[in-house]
């Protein structure tokens, strides 16, 4: 064998073994590092004993938070399943969002977001501003919301529908009392004066715009107040009128 090739095997040989001396500490290391992941990672080994709630709550309650958290938890710090944890709290029917996460040795701490509502929706719901559907156990009183009717699905349409409608509205001194999209894509909206708008289900947006040019001409010229106005014609409108004080119409 020629000495060169001889010398470059044994030079290779001591390189090896020097990885080999080196490396070993690092597996043991690591090893070791596993080994304790393993043994903290038990049942029993370092349980959660703090829950902390924070949020600015009017309908939700820390302690009931806690207690659905408390039911959530299955693990010790390492091992507790923070996505059931975050399941099961935002299935309480007042929040929104939940974010989770430990603190050492010992803390899950917790941020909750709670529902806002823009509207009462359907029967038994609450609606958001987001278009989101929340049916709570009991629905408080909460003043001059308005009702607003359709399928779950298309609640973010009628949301949507409401708000840019009403701030529209406001020039006219007129409040949204309820509105409603039947299954039939028709809108019928009442105000809180009692005046009832029909604009059924194409051209919306015309017709829209046709009833707000339209309502402060009424008020000015006409003698009394409009009860029910229909814009469902392609080049005009109806419009019932209230009754006067001889009750005639």
């Amino acid at each position: 064998m020629p000495d060169s090739k001889k010398r470059s095997q044994v030079a290779w040989a001591a390189r090896a073994r020097r990885y080999v001396a080196l490396s070993l500490p690092g597996v043991a290391l690591l090893a070791l590092v596993l080994a304790g992941f393993h043994y903290l990672g038990q049942p029993g080994r370092l349980p959660l004993r703090v829950v902390e709630v924070t949020g600015e709550f009017t309908y939700l309650d820390h302690a009931a938070i806690e207690k659905q958290v408390a039911s959530a938890i299955n693990g010790g710090f390492f091992d507790v399943d923070l996505q059931r944890i975050r399941q099961e709290v935002s299935a309480m029917p007042w929040v929104e969002q939940v974010s989770v996460r430990r603190v050492w040795p010992d803390t899950l701490r917790m941020h909750v977001s709670e529902q806002v509502p823009v509207a009462y929706w359907n029967q038994g719901a609450l609606v958001n501003l987001a278009g989101e559907v929340f049916r709570p156990q009991s629905i408080p009183e909460l003043g001059t919301l308005p009702r607003l009717f359709g399928q779950d699905a298309r609640a973010p349409q009628v949301v949507a529908f409401y708000l840019q409608l009403q701030a529209r509205l406001m020039t006219a001194s007129l409040r949204i009392d309820r509105i409603r999209l039947n299954p039939r894509g028709e809108w019928l909206l009442v105000f809180r004066d009692g005046l009832t708008l029909n604009l059924g289900r194409e051209d919306i947006a015309r017709r829209q715009q046709a009833f707000l040019d339209l309502y402060p001409q009424l008020l000015a010229n006409m003698p009394r107040r409009p009860e029910r106005i229909d814009m469902r014609y392609e080049h005009g409108f109806a419009v019932r009128w209230q009754e006067n004080a001889s009750g005639e119409s």
